[in-house]
């Protein structure tokens, strides 16, 4: 079950990272999995038409950051330890979505995986460990 609600996941990102509605958003926060939005922008685009992968990776970061915000608490200084991504088809000019999935949640790490859509076809799917703070 979340400990942090999605108002109390904007509030703690409003104040660590002012800019980051300017990224993504969250559409849904389920027990184990939450949802975020990409908007589609042509600064994304790379050669060819597609949203570039650094784009992607940021976006599963993101993701997988915020769910563990939802499950760990309000632990900012939580930092990415491993972020292994698979493009599995090219993403089309439109809106991304990324649904992040608790794993596992220990003491010092927190493990997810993260499918990103676009038009509804999976383009991608990411593990990401993040290092949680000691206590």
């Amino acid at each position: 079950m979340p400990r942090m609600t999605i108002a109390e996941i904007e509030a703690l990102m409003d104040q660590s990272f002012p800019d980051w509605r300017n990224f993504s958003s969250i559409i849904a926060l389920g027990e184990q999995d939450i949802t975020l939005r990409m908007p589609f922008r042509k600064q994304l685009l790379r050669a060819g038409g597609t949203i570039s992968g650094p784009a992607l990776m940021a976006l599963a970061d993101t993701a997988a950051y915020f769910v563990t915000l939802a499950h760990a608490g309000p632990v900012p200084s939580a930092a990415t330890a491993n972020l292994d991504i698979h493009f599995l088809s090219r993403p089309k000019p439109a809106d991304i979505t990324a649904t992040a999935t608790m794993l596992r949640l220990g003491r010092r790490l927190a493990v997810s995986k993260v499918d990103l859509m676009s038009d509804e076809q999976l383009v991608a799917h990411a593990t990401v460990t993040y290092a949680l703070p000691s206590s």
